[in-house]
């Protein structure tokens, strides 16, 4: 015969377990209590199981040793087993059931369990059986009778029901190790597959986006000061950039100097008065004779007052003075200009010429020059030595300065100049250079150029691109300056460059499009933006098939084709091979 055992949870109430009886498909119906069997120790629930059972023509079996239990079975004659391998029997007050282990308890040989459910039924038929209505009240006498007993034997019966507790969890005790690595496993499995599942997955998109370059020329201009600049309408600030260094060279002194002693001595000067009158001949009134110089040494005057003859050199001759006028004359010591025995000349009444407004003679020899020839350096000397020195170190000091210049700017290598003004020559001009010596320059050199913002002028360029609806400058090589030159109001040039334009899309646009897709999804809907030639995804891992949501986990790249470059490219192609073709 058949059987149904089920197994009463702890929080299984009385509704629960009568269900379960009228649910069951066989006629005999195990129920085993938990260990805690609250539900267990009430005689009117005990009663209600038998009424169900009766209802449902089922035998009820209590599979417990508990003797609370085993006591209110008795008194609505359920049948109690202390395993599914005992006899059943009907116990009465003084029943006792033998306490047994777990694993006996669980235990469940078909052919045993029905043979005694046949004893106690029989059994049971020969004893007179009660009424209902006096089975709660023998109920109490019955619990007061045993209450001492059971109170003695309370601990005996707590671990006989924990002994008939659910088999898994005797399993589980039976079996520690495998439990526990069992336990490890699955949590590695979980920890796993939330790994593999939220946290593994990433992805790297690579978009190939084609852009087209357009040239940019435009006049701009410059200023040196940073308030007047004004991006917008092209007008660029110039920084400069300088840099000094400090060069001495020797140079060759090719001038002369008679260093001798200069010639001495005086001349006469004279003048025709017709009326009163006075000329004055100043100190430093130069008087000239077949290219020799001399200088007046003190100032002299010639002076008639119109009426007295006897101050005239020529009183004595009366037509003259009647021609001619008065003459008066005086003499005027002087100097050769420079030293020199040349300057020793004989008296002569002739070929004299002065700055002054009179006539000139001499009436004695010039004498005390003399020779004493010397280098000196001429001012010719020391302009070509600066000259040179700025030939020979412009290249180095220009990519010195060069290659001091940091940041993102761009350098106008037409502007760069360089000062050697302040030069300081040894001798100086003039001076001589003494025997087994040469003159030395030494100048500070200040190399200059300007620079301006590479930045704003990308911005200026950015502003003034042609574009189209949807399209944006993605990048802008490096610009230069064309005819720069200086004029009245300050700088101008023509800015030039290159731009390539290409479709709208962002980053963030490309992050947004693509969240949460399927990878094939995502592909497809980034291929349909007009100007993005290819899109690849690749996966973290083989298993991730879609793109996270989580944007950390989501690598995004443009790569930029200048399709003019690949026009190029294919036109050489397709030129080589007609000229292949030809050959």
């Amino acid at each position: 015969m058949n059987k149904d055992v089920i197994y009463i949870e702890p929080e299984d109430d009385i509704t629960d377990i009568i269900t379960k009886i009228e649910n069951s498909k066989e006629k005999i119906v195990a129920l085993v209590p938990p260990k805690k069997a609250g539900v267990f120790r009430s005689a009117v629930n005990i009663k209600l199981m038998a009424k169900a059972g009766k209802t449902a023509e089922k035998t009820i079996v209590l599979v417990t040793v508990d003797p609370s239990i085993v006591k209110l079975a008795a008194a609505v004659r359920i049948p109690v087993t202390k395993n599914l391998q005992s006899a059943p029997v009907i116990p009465n007050a003084d029943t006792e059931i033998e306490e047994t282990t777990k694993e006996e308890i669980l235990s469940d040989p078909d052919e045993m369990i029905e043979e005694e459910i046949e004893n106690a039924k029989k059994s049971a038929d020969q004893k007179k059986p009660e009424e209902d209505e006096d089975e709660t009240e023998e109920d109490t006498p019955l619990a007061k009778k045993n209450a001492k007993k059971d109170k003695k034997a309370g601990k005996k019966s707590d671990s006989s029901a924990e002994k008939a507790g659910n088999p898994i969890i005797g399993w589980i005790k039976s079996h520690k190790k495998a439990t526990i690595f069992g336990c490890l496993g699955l949590v590695l499995l979980v920890v796993g597959l939330v790994w593999a599942l939220t946290i593994a997955p990433a992805v790297d998109v690579t978009v190939v986006m084609s852009t087209e370059t357009n040239n940019f020329a435009e006049m701009v201009t410059f200023t040196t000061n940073m308030a007047e600049e004004n991006v917008k309408e092209g007008k660029f600030y110039l920084e400069e950039k300088k840099l000094e260094s400090v060069a001495e060279v020797e140079f060759e002194a090719t001038g002369e100097k008679n260093n001798g002693e200069k010639a001495t001595g005086e001349v006469v000067v004279y003048s025709f008065f017709k009326k009163e009158g006075t000329i004055a001949i100043n100190a430093g009134s130069t008087f000239t004779i077949n290219g020799l110089s001399y200088t007046s040494n003190k100032d002299v005057t010639l002076k008639w007052n119109g009426e007295s003859l006897n101050n005239c050199d020529n009183k004595n001759n009366a037509t003259q003075i009647t021609n001619s006028g008065c003459q008066v004359s005086t003499k005027v010591p002087v100097t050769a200009t420079t030293a020199g025995a040349k300057y020793n000349i004989a008296a002569s009444n002739s070929g004299w010429s002065t700055t002054a407004n009179v006539s000139v003679y001499s009436d004695k020899a010039m004498s005390g020059g003399t020779d004493n020839i010397i280098k000196v350096v001429e001012q010719a000397d020391i302009e070509k030595a600066k000259s040179e020195l700025k030939s020979s170190n412009e290249g180095e000091n220009k990519t010195k300065l060069l290659s001091s210049i940091n940041g993102d700017v761009l350098i106008i290598e037409s502007s760069f100049s360089q000062d050697t003004s302040a030069a300081v020559a040894t001798p100086a001009a003039g001076e001589e250079v003494k025997e087994g010596t040469s003159p030395t320059l030494k100048a500070t050199t200040t190399a200059s150029v300007f620079v301006v913002d590479k930045t704003k002028l990308k911005e200026y360029v950015t502003e003034k691109a042609k574009l189209e609806d949807g399209q944006k400058v993605y990048s802008i090589k490096d610009p230069y300056i064309e005819n720069f030159v200086k004029g009245d109001t300050g700088y101008a040039g023509r800015l030039k460059t290159t731009y390539a334009v290409g479709p709208k899309v962002t980053d963030n646009d490309i992050l947004e499009m693509i969240k949460g897709k399927g990878i094939g999804d995502a592909r497809h809907d980034l291929s349909s933006i007009n100007g993005i030639t290819s899109v690849t995804i690749n996966t973290s891992y083989p298993w991730v098939t879609a793109v996270p949501n989580d944007s950390n986990k989501i690598t995004i790249k443009i790569d930029i084709k200048d399709s003019n470059k690949e026009d190029s490219k294919e036109a050489t192609k397709e030129d080589s091979k007609e000229s292949t073709k030809e050959e």
